[in-house]
């Protein structure tokens, strides 16, 4: 229980700070929505984005100057922090001996809580705000400089973003995409950075949360002007001052800059005019169609000499206007067939198919190996529509062989094909099942086809035609439809899930037998024994009473009679 005292100061903070009000929290919202929009429209917009040297040597000089200019503002900060703060322990000092009245008791009291997880600067404003009197009363927080190890974590998170903007241009160049936008945010991991290597050394020996710590500093000085945390599991976002960055664009072979504003002078790359790809291009192009987060090389992607930007990015001039005028590859590159695309050709119209179901072209058909199927299913790029209709046009290519000695038109081929496509493998209200759904299908319904080509042939069966008999309407064993096979599949499934039952029940007959064949093997050993008069009679009547099951000992005085043997008293 709480005692009166401590509900009373509750009460008393309350009134001195005040609840967060719906009021406060819409402007704290309004503020940060205010911020985004500004750095939306000061963000620095470029088509493929990237760190040459020059440019991140550029970067980090104004990245020093930006950090000097900021130390210096903050050791100013800080003298009046100081200074504050003596007159304030002063003051304290003074009313030792005269008691403070008791809200003032609380507001020094709760303050620093209330306020704790506040960064330093934001928790002097909250000072600033409360009225004079009171502010006398509070110690500020002085004020961290941007110390000289921050620049080594930026220069490792440049590193981490020029990999982060390679990557993007990969996709959007494969895309074709080629229209101006802002660059991407820096995604700040410190498992990245944390992990980056040199020649398989380590580039920095720090921990993540020494990473955090140094992100939140470069946040305090505004380096990164932005920040959104999506979660435990991904980086941080954050933007990059405008102010700082040098961007090249490697599409206008320029800086590129805000829309207000440029931040580094428009200048141009100059590049040799030849038409020959050499192989130091060739070399330094993989390197940078390699560029990841790799762990294993903190080098910088040499972007500068790492693209052939005369069969990538722009028109050919002077002597290669003849060879290519729409400034497209020097050489085509022939892209292969990846395995959905194959899959995709085995897809053709379906009157075709009843054609060449009706014409008997399939009638050795093998169906497609369900390991490709399985892949195609799990990692593939074929559409859920076009799966179904890739598996389904395969079954009914298997199913030929169910008409080998038959004449079947095409017009009933293509009603069961459409009636297929049309009910199976959707859900109640049309819509066509996953194809990780339709692939734990296959394996039962291209077994229940098997069982009902075996049931035709041993009882002499003619089957009906394709468009009844794959009715799936049609479930009953009288109508004789497709449908029905599911139950000579459950019995088979059933089958299977006593299998390894009745395996064991064999197996212990047949250790049973063994054992049986093993006791009469002895039980004969021991009667030529006695019949060899290398045994006596009580010697022979102990062992079979004693070693072997009791059938034996029961069965012995009929086995010595009909021996017809005589013995002596």
């Amino acid at each position: 229980m709480r005692s009166k005292e401590t509900l009373k100061f509750g009460e008393l903070a309350i009134n001195l700070f005040g609840a967060g009000t719906p009021q406060q929290k819409e402007e704290k919202q309004s503020i940060k929505e205010v911020a985004r929009n500004i750095a939306a429209d000061n963000c620095i917009k470029a088509v493929y984005p990237a760190f040459t040297d020059e440019a991140f040597s550029k970067t980090m000089n104004n990245y020093r100057a930006f950090i000097a200019e900021y130390n210096t503002r903050t050791h100013e900060e800080n003298e009046a922090i100081k200074s504050h703060n003596d007159k304030v322990k002063q003051l304290l000092q003074l009313k030792e001996n005269e008691k403070l009245t008791e809200d003032k008791a609380v507001f020094i009291q709760f303050f620093p809580k209330r306020y704790k997880n506040l960064s330093d600067r934001e928790y002097n404003k909250e000072i600033e705000k409360q009225p004079a009197e009171l502010q006398k009363l509070l110690l500020k927080r002085r004020i961290q400089t941007v110390k000289y190890s921050t620049e080594q974590i930026f220069q490792n998170m440049l590193h981490v973003y020029n990999s982060q903007l390679m990557k993007r241009n990969r996709e959007y160049m494969g895309l074709g995409v080629r229209t101006l936008r802002p660059i991407q945010d820096l995604d700040v991991n410190a498992y990245f950075l944390t992990n980056l290597k040199r020649n398989n050394v380590h580039s920095l020996a720090i921990c993540s949360k020494t990473v955090r710590n140094h992100r939140r500093r470069l946040e305090e000085a505004g380096v990164f002007v932005n920040s959104r945390f999506e979660g435990h599991t991904k980086g941080v976002k954050v933007v990059l001052n405008p102010e700082i960055i040098a961007i090249f664009d490697l599409q206008t072979n320029k800086y590129a800059s805000t829309e207000n504003q440029p931040v580094t002078p428009q200048e141009g790359k100059k590049f040799p005019d030849t038409n020959e790809t050499t192989g130091a291009y060739k070399d330094e192009y993989k390197k940078s169609k390699d560029a990841t987060h790799s762990f294993g090389d903190k080098e910088f992607p040499p972007v500068t000499g790492s693209f052939h930007y005369k069969t990538v990015f722009y028109k050919n001039t002077g002597g290669n206007v003849e060879n290519s005028p729409v400034g497209g590859a020097a050489q085509d590159v022939k892209k292969e067939k990846t395995l959905s695309d194959k899959l995709r050709e085995r897809i053709i119209h379906r009157h075709e198919l009843a054609l060449g179901l009706s014409d008997g072209d399939y009638n050795n058909y093998i169906p497609i190996d369900i390991r490709i199927l399985q892949k195609e299913a799990f990692s593939g790029t074929l559409t859920n529509e076009e799966y179904i209709e890739l598996f389904i046009q395969d079954l009914f290519k298997t199913a030929t062989k169910l008409y080998r000695d038959a004449t079947i038109y095409p017009g009933c081929w293509k009603n069961a094909l459409n009636h297929w496509m049309q009910n199976k493998f959707r859900t109640y209200n049309g819509l066509p099942f996953n194809k990780a759904s339709v692939f734990d299908s296959i394996q039962e319904i291209r077994w229940r086809l098997e069982h009902a080509r075996k049931w035709f042939m041993r009882t002499g069966v003619t089957p009906l035609y394709p468009s009844n008999y794959f009715d799936i309407t049609r479930k009953t064993n009288k109508e004789i439809g497709f449908e029905y096979t599911k139950k000579a599949w459950q019995n088979h499934l059933k089958y299977m899930e006593s299998a390894p039952v009745k395996k064991r029940q064999m197996e212990r007959k047949a250790a049973l037998r063994l054992q049986d064949i093993n006791h009469a093997k002895k039980y004969e050993n021991q009667i030529k024994r006695f019949l060899k008069n290398k045994i006596a009679l009580p010697d022979l009547i102990d062992y079979v009473q004693n070693n072997l099951p009791a059938q034996f000992y029961a069965k012995l005085p009929e086995t010595l009679k009909n021996l017809e043997l005589t013995f002596k008293p």
